[in-house]
């Protein structure tokens, strides 16, 4: 018998070759070095209560065991596929619950945010109609809604997570120290979050011949859901006719169009993703300064989404079909580290408290180096 799937009696836990494949893969292996690291499995095991995560932290602590964390798989990064054949992928999306405030969201881990209500979430993924919110909180970042209101982390006030050292709660900027972190830095059991309300978002496309025009347009309109600034080509991709560059404004109660919810994630404010899989061209990502946009080229598809991290607003900008030639932060696209991703405020108090709570790199290894 499988060693794994021994020390694991008692929970409800599968190691079939059909299991194992599917419970392996993220939407990350549309990029073929992350699909390249993926390792399968042990075992899976499938979790729904909390003294189930402490039960098996106690395995994990007495045996070693290097687990992933896993919601419903919609990470883009590999967050949860295994690096090592002797992992075991927790999987938490039967953890399902909430409580909601006038001001906050409390919930489990895999609950899925229709469940709730999406128009109480400050930020949502692209992944939002089949995502958890567990799995957000550990491998999100931006989203609808994170020009207005911030990103993931921004909108956290409390964590719960378990680490092979026992059970820690988090508050205020604590959090960042696990937000993000993909579950290197435990298995998060409880998340509470902003709340707000949104109405209705109508979106309109205005259209410039010069980027400098565009640009100017786009950053004064810092109070929308979401903007992003599109090239011909990427309009084009878009089934969108257009010359010069394109503004897209989506606003609460704004003037434009009626959108569907999903129409709106999957035409706009997850456009990148809607082209990669459409024409398979090859894809990278900067997080550039404001001013860094007016040196813009049309060499690119370009999709550039303005968003805030941390109070500060910037742009989120996607290359797509040839290698950009501006410099800025990276948000590697292709890296299953979360190094190469997370700003260094953030990044510091991830490694701390890897250090402090993990130092055997069993949550999710190989992903943070600390």
């Amino acid at each position: 018998m499988n060693r794994i799937v021994e020390l694991l009696k008692g929970f409800d836990v599968k190691d079939d070759y059909e299991t194992l494949q599917k419970y392996s893969a993220d939407y990350g292996i549309m990029s073929k070095s992350i699909e390249s690291k993926r390792k399968l499995p042990s075992a899976v095991i499938f979790l729904r209560r909390r003294d189930e995560v402490e039960r098996l932290m106690e395995v994990v602590r007495e045996y070693h065991v290097p687990i992933v964390e896993r919601g419903k798989g919609t990470n883009t990064l590999g967050g949860a596929i295994p690096l090592k054949e002797d992992s075991v992928v927790v999987d938490l999306s039967g953890m399902k619950g909430y409580c909601t405030e006038e001001d906050s969201i409390t919930s489990l881990p895999g609950t899925e945010f229709d469940e709730v209500g999406i128009e109480r979430f400050p930020v949502l993924p692209t992944s939002f109609y089949m995502a958890t919110l567990g799995g957000f909180v550990s491998g999100g970042s931006l989203g609808l809604g994170s020009l207005k209101n911030g990103a993931i982390w921004d909108n956290v006030m409390e964590v719960e997570v378990y680490t092979p050292s026992g059970r820690k709660e988090l508050h205020g900027d604590e959090v960042k120290a696990v937000v993000q972190a993909g579950g290197t830095n435990g298995i998060v059991t409880r998340v509470k979050l902003r709340s707000v309300k949104r109405g209705k978002i109508k979106v309109r496309r205005t259209h410039f011949s010069s980027l400098d025009k565009a640009v100017d347009y786009a950053v004064d309109q810092d109070g929308a859901e979401f903007v992003s600034i599109r090239n011909k080509k990427m309009m084009s991709a878009m089934g969108y006719s257009s010359g010069g560059w394109t503004v897209i404004v989506g606003e609460e109660e704004g003037g434009g169009d009626d959108v569907a919810f999903r129409d709106l994630i999957t035409n706009f404010a997850g456009a990148y993703y809607t082209v990669v899989n459409k024409m398979k061209v090859s894809y990278t990502s900067l997080d550039l300064p404001l001013y860094r946009l007016y040196e813009l080229d049309d060499e690119c598809m370009i999709d550039a989404e303005l968003s805030k991290s941390q109070g500060i607003m910037f742009s989120h900008t996607y290359f797509l079909d040839c290698t950009p030639k501006l410099e800025g932060f990276k948000f590697d696209l292709h890296s299953v580290l979360i190094n190469d991703r997370a700003e260094e405020n953030r990044l510091s108090k991830m490694i701390e408290f890897k250090r402090r709570y993990d130092p055997e790199d069993l949550m999710n290894p190989g992903k943070l180096l600390f």
